[in-house]
């Protein structure tokens, strides 16, 4: 084979290549450039060979070309790392009451026969001389309905839903959203500022994002956590706990004292 035929071959191969490529839509990877870079080598014209400053450029694109594919994939692994950590970390969520950004609440019938219901809390960034607080379900639909008088600017308020709607019916077991329309004495609108308190029961990851389930039956993502709390019933236990122990232990000083 002379050269002018090594080199039309070469040509063709590498024009066959490059179709290849365009046809699977891949990018050429490093193998594939170290390969086109030795079968230059391979057939380049011995009375006219590659100049060192040409093959010195090529090599510093491959130099460039396999750092900035390692860099890629450490970022990768990087970014793996720290979804899986994110994950971890979250389920020590799971038992915590937490107050979070919305105004979305779940009712649950529990095993017992008894209720989970959200708390919602809100605050106005105005005085409200009179406004209107509504349930509605997942259709948008009002469930109950619930009138308010005066509201002082920057006092947060609780909302505790006894799970009725207007006609005193259970309503059934979903999330519900509570819409707020409040009035100043100039009756202009008053914005404010809603979150919602639940339990956290689970956590789940939908593709890059960590959601937390409530007791609620709602889920809601994990960068909209604003505070995170022992739960009321615990911590009220540890309180009576604690209260226990300290009477017994006068209890045994007084008899110490008496004896």
């Amino acid at each position: 084979m002379n050269i002018s035929t090594a080199l039309s071959q070469t040509s063709q191969e590498f024009s066959a290549a490059l179709a290849a490529q365009s046809k699977t839509g891949d990018n050429m990877d490093k193998e594939d450039f170290l390969m086109l870079l030795v079968t230059q080598f391979q057939y380049q014209d011995p009375l006219n060979p590659m100049e060192d400053q040409e093959f010195v450029a090529q090599m510093a694109q491959f130099s460039s070309l396999e750092q900035l594919m390692n860099l890629n994939s450490g970022m990768e692994s990087l970014t793996n790392a720290t979804e899986n950590q994110q994950m971890l970390n979250a389920t020590s969520y799971i038992g915590k009451q937490v107050s979070v950004s919305g105004n979305t609440i779940g009712k649950t019938t529990n095993a017992d026969g008894t209720t989970t219901i959200s708390t919602f809390r809100y605050a106005f960034g105005d005085a409200v001389k009179e406004g209107v607080l509504t349930v509605m379900d997942s259709t948008g639909n009002a469930v109950y309905t619930e009138s308010l008088g005066a509201k002082a600017q920057g006092t947060t308020f609780d909302f505790n839903w006894n799970g009725l709607n207007d006609k005193g019916i259970v309503a059934p077991d979903g999330t519900y959203r509570i819409s707020l329309a409040a009035y100043n004495h100039e009756g202009e609108a008053v914005l404010s500022d809603q979150v919602v308190d639940a339990t956290v029961t689970s956590v789940v990851k939908n593709e890059e994002t960590v959601y937390l389930g409530l007791d609620g039956g709602q889920s809601i993502e994990l960068a909209n956590v604003r505070q995170v709390s022992t739960p009321k019933q615990i911590a009220d236990a540890a309180q009576d706990e604690t209260k226990s122990a300290t009477n017994e232990k006068k209890q045994t000083l007084t008899a110490g004292s008496a004896s």
